[in-house]
């Protein structure tokens, strides 16, 4: 080669590197830092087994020198025994060598986890960490987790089960309470049904909390995002021929129905049953969070007390094509709520159409006292019976959002009349100067939704307000 040709060599190398961005030339400096967005990340408490009970967390590899740095490792300290995995630029498995961040850019690195079973009641500790390699440097990312061990059923006849409260029950695509058996679940039972599943009841269900321990029924998952969520279950469905059902200190959420009642066997996926009735006695619990309905029922008879119901799509309560009920010291609020709804939230009506244009119809008998009954819409209270079936309703003592005027209960169109604490945070306990504070009759319900004593004078809806002295 030529003097002059490796001059020439030697000048186009010297022009390149001088025109190359100092932010993308490579140093090996071992003087470099780099730095990361979070020196640990946390997921919520996860499913064992249950792989969507998870989201995909992630955090960033931040260079904040002017020149660019090769990151000769990104790795899961556990390797192939780690229960969890990374993505860095598309490539996913325990480790990912070779990336560059150019100065003053960053890496996004992408973090999943799948919880073993361990065998054990109680939560258990899931630990890694990420560790990173540059210019014979390293730093790490810590990994935690929760996991928790659970019973796992899926499409599964129950018949006298008691379920307990030292593993939570996990439901897939159903479970049913089969016909002449009962289930029973203890205090502080917890129950999560995955997406679109639903426990279904053709014997009898007993959900037997109490007031330091709840039953608690939701969805599977426990991020933030999902917490309040509705829809993500189908919900708790009482069959024909199901009876002495019970269900007392429960919170029921994030469904699409919390309970339906009065659904037929052989109908279920379009219709409903007129000559079978359901029999649910409800106390002391909470169902919140239903994209359609928190009680929808057909032809049945129920009984709830002390109890609320809160943020639905479609019905707070709904009882179609007759049957018997009767509702005492409940609150039911949809204000605020997910859905944009000025329908009225509580419906009572002796018919509904079902296929074919069939018109069901079926005597109906409303007992309602001491109930707060409210909403975003004008009137939150509706009765249809144009059945023609017998059509009882006696309404006392109620406070009822509505321009209809039903003499011995309170009306208003006043915002926040009742006098609930927060109901923007969904907090629907009663504030100091609450109207509802002492209008209630006494009727032989001597506590209330938190097992506080009412007073000879009782405050109308689920909760006593009792000031601290």
């Amino acid at each position: 080669m030529t003097k002059s040709l490796q001059f020439i060599l030697f000048s186009a190398v010297i022009f390149a590197l001088a025109c190359e961005p100092e932010e993308e030339q490579i140093s090996g400096d071992s003087g470099l830092k780099l730095t990361f967005s979070a020196d640990t990340v946390l997921f919520d408490t996860l499913l064992s087994s249950l792989p969507r009970s998870s989201i995909t967390k992630r955090f960033r590899i931040i260079n904040p020198n002017r020149k660019a740095v090769r990151v000769a490792d990104i790795r899961l300290g556990k390797g192939n025994q780690s229960n969890y995995s990374i993505i860095v630029n598309g490539k996913e498995g325990n480790s990912v060598r070779d990336e560059v961040i150019f100065g003053g850019d960053s890496l996004l690195v992408l973090v999943n986890v799948n919880v073993g079973p361990q065998n054990q009641d109680l939560p258990y500790l899931v630990k890694d960490s990420v560790i990173v390699e540059w210019n014979g440097m390293e730093d790490h990312v810590k990994l935690v987790a929760w996991g928790q061990d659970a019973n796992f059923i899926n499409a599964a006849a129950i018949c006298d089960e008691v379920w307990t409260a030292e593993r939570p029950y996990v439901i897939y695509n159903l479970a049913l309470v089969d016909t002449l058996c009962t289930l029973t679940m203890e205090p502080g039972t917890r129950v999560y049904i995955d997406n679109d599943a639903s426990l279904f009841v053709q014997g009898t269900l007993k959900i037997l909390g109490d007031s330091g321990n709840h039953v608690t029924i939701r969805n599977t998952r426990f991020d933030e995002d999902y917490l309040k969520a509705p829809g993500q279950w189908g919900g708790i469905f009482f069959l024909e021929g199901s009876k002495d059902n019970e269900i007392r200190y429960a919170d029921i959420e994030n469904g699409q129905i919390g309970l339906g009642l009065g659904y037929s066997t052989r109908e279920f996926q379009s219709g409903f049953t007129s000559d079978i009735k359901t029999d649910l006695n409800i106390g002391y619990s909470t169902i919140r969070n239903m994209s359609q309905a928190g009680v929808l029922s057909f032809t049945s008879d129920l009984y709830m007390y002390n109890s609320q119901i809160y943020n639905a799509g479609s019905f707070l309560v709904g009882n179609l094509a007759g049957g018997n009920y009767k509702y005492e010291h409940c609150t039911f609020s949809n204000a605020p709520s997910s859905f944009i709804n000025d329908d009225p939230m509580l419906q009572f009506s002796d018919n509904v159409i079902i296929d074919d244009n069939e018109l069901l119809t079926g005597d109906l008998s409303l007992e309602m006292t001491n109930c707060i009954v409210w909403g975003e819409g004008k009137n939150q209270l509706l009765f249809s019976n144009e059945g023609g079936a017998s059509f009882d309703t006696t309404l006392t003592n109620n406070i009822i959002k509505s321009t209809v005027s039903y003499p011995g209960n309170f009306i208003s169109q006043e915002n926040n009349y009742p006098g609930f604490i927060d109901p923007l945070n969904q907090n629907y306990e009663l504030d100091s100067l609450a109207f509802a504070r002492d209008k209630g009759l006494q009727i032989g319900i001597t506590d209330d939704l938190n097992g506080i004593p009412r007073d000879v004078k009782p405050d109308i809806g689920a909760f006593e307000r009792v000031d601290n002295e």
